[in-house]
């Protein structure tokens, strides 16, 4: 290094280089931790805002189907919005406006499909009442006056009219069944009709009054009796007024009262009935409007009002039911399923299924965020018979062109349409059966594990049986359940199955 100015003027120049390369030193030190964790840490909160809204949408999805359900809707769509991806980063940094210095944007991909290679289902199997609409020998019949313990077919009020009996004018009989809600009257009721005519009466003597005491006191006399020639003579004659009824036969009628209103008086259900046979009146009959004022757990009485020898009256109900055991198609349940792809936070599954909306990821188990249309209850009112209520609605969910998906992240619409709602021809009313099997069936290890753990929890919430068996096999998460001590029936079983076609389409992007 030289001596004088020149030297000094070198040194300082050397100086200003080292101290800008020490400041392009820190700024480059200061980019790299925001790169290495500024970056990060804003595509992470980023990605959980993400899967946050995600678990939202799929809620109003949820409530969207649910709405469909309950007001039966069958044949309406329903439109929902699914974002994909993180679109850029929800949140800023303050050097966010260099994209090297944005985190890389996540996205998503949104399916209707089965989830696994084998479509995962839905299996039920009981030993149950179960409706009957082909054989009706087998239909349960209980005599009248009872409690109806089940949604009635029918109710039947017998009159039977022996071969020995001659009907007359005089042939009332009649008998009344009825509820807290109604009345129902059934009558043989004659037909006849009224006329008069004169009863000619001559005199054989002269007398002073020969239209007197002997006629007036005649029970069919409808009025005064005339006299036509003067009573001294002999050929006088007295014409009295007679009722008579011209009987033209007997009918089978009946009356109707619904809430102390009168509906229908001495309607002719048979015309013209004869000795020999017994007339039923089916009182659910449509025509009557009782059908829809009649409830499991009513009291239906019946007395006979108008008794007539050797007529006979009596009342049954009919159950549209027989016991058998009961299985279930197995029911595809399909998926609408969320896969993120996120680059900083971790990896999410969601998806609906079953009514319920599960979370699903590499790293954990799945949990479920809603619960599945699959529930228990127990009415312990009467601990001398406990009744478990079971409550499935096997919701199915498929693709009308076999499977569509959109990835990206752009905003997708998706429209679901409801396209039946078959309830299970379990009987309704009270205790509807002995037991019960519901399987899952998944080649999903994570689900089939927490299908297990939702009815382990249910059944421990519920109150259910300590005979209840949960568990697994290979290809099924199971719960058998019985009722509670020796009970014929101690499970009620509410069941329908809703069919869905749903399909995805993109909106830009």
């Amino acid at each position: 290094m030289r001596d004088g100015a020149a030297g000094q003027n070198g040194d300082y120049a050397l100086s200003e280089v080292i101290g800008f390369v020490l400041i392009i030193a820190i700024i480059i030190a200061a980019f790299s931790l925001y790169l290495t964790y500024g970056v990060p840490a804003q595509g992470r909160e980023n990605e959980i805002v993400q899967m946050n809204a995600v678990n939202d949408q799929f809620v109003d999805y949820k409530i969207g189907l649910d709405s469909l359900f309950t007001n039966n809707k069958v044949g309406t769509t329903v439109s929902n919005s699914f974002t994909l991806g993180t679109e850029g980063g929800h949140t800023q940094g303050t050097m966010s406006v260099i994209p090297i210095m944005s985190p890389v944007k996540s996205t998503g991909i949104l399916s209707v499909d089965l989830r696994t290679t084998y479509p995962e289902t839905l299996d039920i199997t009981s030993q149950s009442l179960i409706l009957n609409s082909l054989n009706l020998s087998a239909r349960t019949s209980v005599d009248l006056p009872t409690t109806a313990n089940y949604t009635l077919d029918h109710v039947y009020a017998n009159i039977s009219i022996p071969s020995s009996f001659v009907l007359n004018r005089t042939g009332n009989f009649g008998l009344t069944v009825n509820t807290t809600r109604w009345v129902a009257t059934v009558n043989l009721t004659p037909q006849s009709t009224l006329y008069q005519w004169y009863k000619s009466v001559n005199s054989q003597t002269p007398q002073v009054n020969p239209c007197g005491p002997l006629y007036v006191t005649n029970p069919n006399q409808n009025g005064t009796a005339i006299q036509t020639v003067e009573p001294q003579f002999l050929d006088a004659v007295c014409l009295v007024p007679m009722n008579e009824y011209n009987y033209t036969g007997t009918d089978l009628t009946i009356s109707i009262t619904k809430g102390n209103i009168i509906t229908m008086t001495k309607y002719p259900v048979y015309k013209n009935v004869v000795p020999g046979n017994t007339y039923s009146v089916d009182l659910m009959d449509s025509t009557y409007g009782l059908n829809s004022v009649t409830a499991a757990s009513d009291f239906i009485n019946l007395k006979v009002d108008q008794p007539l020898s050797p007529v006979t009256g009596n009342g049954n109900i009919t159950y549209n039911f027989i016991e058998e055991p009961y299985t279930i198609t197995p029911i595809p349940l399909g998926a609408i399923e969320y896969q993120a792809q996120n680059n900083y936070w971790i990896s999410q599954d969601y998806y609906y299924q079953m009514g319920g909306v599960f979370l699903s990821q590499i790293q954990g188990n799945n949990t479920y965020k809603l619960p599945p249309e699959i529930s228990f209850s127990t009415d312990e009112s009467n601990p001398a018979h406990k009744i478990i209520t079971v409550n499935i609605n096997a919701v199915s969910i498929t693709d009308p062109y076999g499977g569509s998906a959109v990835g990206g992240n752009s905003p997708v619409q998706i429209k679901t349409t409801l396209d039946s709602v078959y309830p299970f021809p379990y009987a309704t009313g009270t205790a509807n059966t002995r037991w019960i099997r519901i399987g899952i069936n998944t080649t999903d290890d994570q689900a089939r594990a927490m299908w297990t753990n939702y009815f382990s929890y249910s059944s421990l919430v519920a109150d259910l049986p300590s005979s209840t068996v949960i568990g697994n096999t290979t290809t099924e998460s199971f719960i058998n359940i019985s009722g509670f001590g020796t009970d014929t029936y101690g499970i009620n079983v509410i069941a329908s199955n809703a069919t869905y076609t749903a399909a995805v389409y993109g909106v830009g992007g």
